[in-house]
């Protein structure tokens, strides 16, 4: 392989770059606050952009133009912009924005849950939460070699160099310089996906021309599916665990006020729009490539993506496309990071230490955590040889070790809303529903098809946590967290 060539250099030059801006905008961080969120000093288009940076995986746009090829226009859009976004990003602007104004001075999403259902939940939550945001981090990890690969540069040296430089400047500058890494990942992400289609398009005779090639089931809503194939995608996408994990619950936690929480959702939200509508274009290019004749064509659609980059795309043209995935990976790399060292010191360490009166530096021992939590990622990564699975389709899963994350984001994401909400909250109904959640999952796990397990886990957790909250008061109960936020 050519380490220097034309695209790896543009490459590079990016990577140092990132580099180069998060140290800068994390120098002289010199409290908790300003680590955590940065002193909320942001406004709403950099509250916005961080969200979104983070939002964007790095298997969005190659997972959702497969999904095109694939399935057609409408089921994606159904489930993953439908319900994913809009449906999910409305609810929280509406009925999650306004009352978070009653955690101001929470720093994490585990000291709201400790807020709401006392100190022990809060140390759980911690311990889970650094659990679920470090296997996000690797999977990302992993992607950066993925990535590497499809422009000549060797996996592990791609790997080496996305790693190493996102631990030094998460660790270091905490949200400053995550926030401020985010923007440049941001216009990265935002110039690859309209720079691909323009790419693409010039295949074709104009747009026109390119409908004409893609055959009418395309637009068939049903083109591949059963019921149950698409009840179950409809119902996953409804249930809003991703966009309020930990990394997302920060950033509404760094916001000034309620307004610019809700304002920086509805902005995503039609941001993501039109960033999907552009990523189904790229897919039924794709279709209508294949109707014309191509016959390399993968017939998978988690391979299109990166075919179409290899086949169609000219040089230096790769490069630019490479910094647009290499920023997906990363702004979402570095904010689970963050959130995982967050989680660690102020979360469990801190807790843990001060009810034995110990006084330790929590600033500093998130700089370590989250220092440390990216090498084991890092160290995971590169010993790591299978991709994660795209959000679909057949493809390898990462060996099973998104499977935890999946049994956190299903623990915390009810109660946490029921609280937020108003419910009246006390640690035995989280316990409850979390001891049923875990024996419902091991064993559907067993016996479950993977078309029914997480519907059915996410149903077991409702019915135990409401279950166990009407029996112990006789009845639904909300309380107003303006006064009382541990019940």
């Amino acid at each position: 392989m050519n380490y220097f060539s034309t695209d790896a250099i543009i490459v590079y030059a990016f990577l140092f770059i990132t580099l180069a801006v998060g140290l800068w905008a994390g120098r002289n961080v010199k409290s908790i606050k300003e680590y955590a969120i940065a002193n909320r000093t942001y406004g709403t288009g950099v509250l916005t952009i961080t969200m979104l940076a983070t939002y964007l995986t790095g298997s969005q746009a190659i997972g959702y133009a497969g999904h095109v090829f694939d399935n057609g226009v409408f089921f994606p859009f159904i489930t993953r912009v439908f319900c994913g976004v809009i449906i999910c990003f409305l609810f929280i602007a509406r009925y999650i924005a306004p009352k978070m104004y009653r955690f101001a001075g929470c720093l994490t999403l585990a000291e709201i849950m400790g807020k709401l259902y006392g100190p022990k939940v809060r140390i759980w939550i911690g311990i889970l939460g650094t659990l679920y945001s470090l296997i996000m981090v690797t999977l990302q990890i992993i992607w950066l070699g993925y990535i590497g690969d499809f422009i000549n540069i060797p996996s592990q040296w791609s790997i080496f160099l996305g790693g190493v430089f996102l631990m030094f400047y998460a660790s270091r500058g905490g949200m400053k310089a995550v926030a401020i890494t985010d923007i440049l990942q941001f216009v990265a992400i935002t110039i690859l996906i309209p720079l691909a289609a323009n790419v693409l398009l010039h295949r074709f005779d104009g747009i026109r021309d390119m409908f004409t090639h893609v055959p009418s089931e395309n637009f068939n809503f049903f083109q591949h599916l059963n019921i149950n194939e698409f009840l179950i995608p409809f119902l996953w996408y409804l249930f809003p665990a991703f966009p309020l994990s930990f990394p997302f619950m920060q950033r509404m936690l760094m916001a000034k006020d309620t307004r610019q929480i809700a304002n920086s959702h509805y902005i995503a939200t039609f941001y993501l729009i039109g960033f999907y509508l552009l990523l189904t274009f790229i897919g039924l290019a794709a279709i209508a490539l294949k109707t014309m004749g191509d016959v390399n064509i993968p017939h998978q659609g988690s391979k299109i993506f990166i075919y179409l980059v290899k086949t169609y795309f000219p040089v230096g043209i790769k490069g630019i496309v490479g910094i647009g995935l290499l920023a997906a990976v990363m702004s979402t790399a570095d904010s689970f990071l963050h959130s995982a060292g967050m989680l660690v010191a102020h979360d469990v360490i801190g807790p843990l230490l001060q009810t034995k009166k110990t006084k330790i530096d929590v600033l500093k021992i998130s700089q370590y955590a989250t220092f440390s939590l990216g090498l084991i990622a890092f160290c995971i990564a590169l010993s790591y040889q299978s991709l994660p699975r795209i959000l679909y389709g057949d493809i390898h899963w990462g060996k099973g070790i998104n499977i935890f994350r999946d049994f956190v984001a299903i623990v915390f994401t009810i109660p946490m809303i029921a609280g937020i909400m108003g419910l009246k909250t006390d640690a035995k109904s989280f316990f409850i529903s979390l001891i049923a959640t875990c024996i419902t999952f091991f064993i559907g796990k067993l016996f479950l098809s993977d078309l029914w397990f997480m519907p059915v886990t996410i149903i077991i957790n409702a019915v135990s946590f409401f279950g166990a909250h009407y029996l112990q008061n006789k009845g639904f109960l909300t309380v107003k967290r303006d006064e009382i936020l541990v019940t």
